[in-house]
């Protein structure tokens, strides 16, 4: 088995499809442990949460890991978002589960930036600063994520 062949097949079929503004339809919070500066308290949906607008995918630094680059809009603001996608081993090797593998970061220029008032329900929100797993249902253009290590369970997300 060739992995980084493998790889770049997965990235070629994602990359295409990856591009333009998707909703996230419902984000779904499985609160495992208290937080007390988290901004999700309990067990809860959001429905047509926000939307995500992917308007840049390069793969210039290594064709196996596509940096996929564009903006978050949530309730009002618009939020530089950036994610890396690594393909799954076990869709190389079995051809089951995820096809990727991603680490979704706010991508704010270098340098510290003070938080607004207005800013903490987003900051505090777990969506950025987390890592997912990605399948897409390229029949219907779907995707979901699910959340790896916090309280993000899952989003479901349709294209627009």
């Amino acid at each position: 088995m060739d992995f980084d062949k493998g790889t770049v097949q997965i990235m070629d079929s994602l990359v295409s499809r990856m591009y333009g503004r998707w909703n996230l339809r419902e984000v779904e919070f499985d609160i495992k442990y208290s937080n007390p500066t988290g901004s999700v308290k309990r067990d809860t949906i959001f429905k047509d949460f926000a939307k995500l607008q992917i308007n840049s995918i390069s793969r210039e630094e290594d064709s196996r890991y596509p940096v996929c680059k564009g903006e978050l809009f949530l309730q009002g603001k618009t939020w530089p978002v950036t994610f890396r996608m690594m393909a799954s081993a076990e869709r190389i090797v079995k051809k089951t589960g995820p096809q990727a593998f991603t680490l979704f970061e706010t991508n704010f220029p270098t340098g510290s930036r003070p938080w607004k008032d207005d800013e903490i329900f987003f900051r505090d929100l777990g969506l950025t600063g987390e890592n997912y797993s990605i399948e897409i249902d390229y029949s219907n253009n779907r995707m979901l994520w699910k959340g790896l290590n916090r309280d993000i369970k899952q989003i479901f997300l349709e294209k627009r």
